[in-house]
């Protein structure tokens, strides 16, 4: 089941919020559990007893961490997360080494891929992060499993993240009261996600699937093509941020903002200050800076970034591809640290813009690519390889529907600049704000019935 579903409006969401708002406020963080476990089941019955046993793993070894000392306390530690990220690189990576192990020897080993479950990672990052917070001492482990439960499983942010921290709905799971401004502030949310996703990511859906089957794409195939993969995945990924966020306000849980209009930045450090949030902070605050963050000589700085990088692009998926799309990013924070450092001169909001951008859709053609074959047939026709003018194949593919996606789509990307608008904060005027979206939401809803659902693009990682 996936928000943008006629199950999901329909049946489980108005279900939900009447049990839910029908439920004694001591038991309301058990209806969330249910009906999130339920949530999950309804994708695959099967896989929900591993959800649940890392939910039991990470409840019960937190409360050892909490209590052992020393040495001990450092133990526990790792047995707590090595369920977690053992059960991730099992069912992510197995299939990846396997593959390639076949390619490297020349032989098919009669292995049977093993299937991802979805929202894996989001989960085992969760885990992690709690488990390492409780060691730090920067929070205190949660004595009741349910609360525990809630905050890993919670169906608004369970398969496709943001990627919460417990720190941050600690005290809302323990109590919390309604609001009736924050819920409408959580309906507009959830509205305008809902709208963004159908009407701009999944309009521009087959643009991009018919230009990446093109044999021989020319220049401007390319060019149309990345960029509508560009708006696809952000505007895909968050509108469905914007809709776990908006689901959360409507139960009285906080998650953080997970995008800050990213292809604004001027920079690519400041780009990924602002592209999927919770996964770079959480990068930087349990990776990078134990592997010794910006302290040391420039080049183990560079090397933290790599390895940081790296293994953030095989988070995204299990694909030398997605390894090499981290380096990229990688190789480019480094290089803008040593230019930094060594004080050459900038160049300035509108080229920082414009090469920041460009170095980010170049990375996207190569993260979007399902194989080596596929990412060279794309640089090369970016390249001039197969001609310039759009083809025929192209052109026969791309519809008004999409042309207006893109035009929009960009637009919506610089309206955040033109009208320096900030929506982040809930106030007075989100009930109007969140009529006004009805019609919207509405149309989307009506476009949807004659799609087939488009799942959500991060439910693959």
């Amino acid at each position: 089941m996936v928000f943008a579903s006629d199950s999901f409006l329909f049946l489980f969401l108005p279900v939900f919020l009447i049990v839910y708002a029908l439920t004694p406020g001591v038991a309301r963080n058990l209806a969330i559990l249910a009906f999130s476990w339920l949530f999950y089941a309804w994708w695959r019955a099967d896989f929900l007893p591993l959800i649940v046993s890392i939910a039991i793993w990470s409840w019960a070894t937190g409360l050892w961490i909490a209590r052992a000392e020393g040495a001990a306390r450092r133990q526990a530690l790792v047995v707590g997360i090595v369920w977690p990220l053992a059960s991730l690189v099992w069912f992510k990576y197995a299939n990846m080494f396997v593959h390639s192990g076949e390619a490297l020897t020349a032989s098919v080993w009669g292995w049977e891929d093993v299937l991802l479950p979805i929202g894996l990672s989001f989960f085992v990052f969760g885990a992690i992060s709690y488990s390492t917070d409780v060691f730090r001492g920067t929070v205190k482990a949660e004595p009741s499993f349910v609360n525990y439960a809630t905050y890993q499983s919670m169906f608004g942010h369970l398969v496709a993240g943001p990627v919460v921290r417990y720190e941050w709905v600690a005290q809302r799971l323990r109590e919390r009261t309604f609001h009736r401004a924050e819920f409408m502030f959580g309906v507009e949310r959830f509205m305008l996600g809902f709208a963004q996703k159908v009407l701009i990511a999944d309009t521009l859906a087959p643009l991009v699937d018919a230009g990446y089957s093109i044999a021989e794409p020319t220049t401007v195939d390319v060019l149309l093509t990345v960029t509508g993969y560009t708006l696809q995945l952000y505007f895909d990924f968050s509108g469905y941020s914007a809709m776990a966020i908006g689901l959360g306000l409507m139960v009285g849980l906080k998650f953080p903002e997970n995008f800050d209009n990213p292809y604004l930045a001027a920079s690519l450090s400041d780009f990924w200050r602002r592209w999927h949030i919770s996964l770079s902070s959480w990068l930087r605050d349990y990776l990078y800076i134990p592997l010794g963050g910006n302290r040391g000589s420039t080049g183990r700085v560079s090397m933290n970034l790599l390895v940081t990088m790296g293994l953030g692009g095989l988070w995204h998926g299990a694909s030398w591809t997605f390894l090499v799309w981290g380096l990229w990013h990688g190789f480019g924070l480094m290089v803008g640290r040593i230019w930094k450092s060594f004080g050459l001169p900038g160049t300035g909001p509108l080229v920082g813009h414009i090469l920041t951008l460009a170095f980010v859709m170049v990375g996207w053609a190569l993260f979007r690519a399902q194989s080596w074959n596929e990412a060279g047939v794309i640089f090369s026709g970016l390249f001039g390889a197969n001609g310039v003018p759009i083809s025929p194949a192209l052109g026969a593919a791309i519809r008004p529907i999409e042309v207006a996606a893109l035009v929009l789509g960009i637009g919506l990307v610089y309206l955040p600049k033109v009208l320096r608008i900030d929506p982040s904060a809930p106030n007075p005027g989100h009930a109007i704000r969140a009529w006004s979206a009805l019609p919207l939401f509405l149309f989307a809803v009506f476009v949807l019935q004659g799609r087939i659902v488009v799942p959500f693009l991060y439910f693959q990682f």
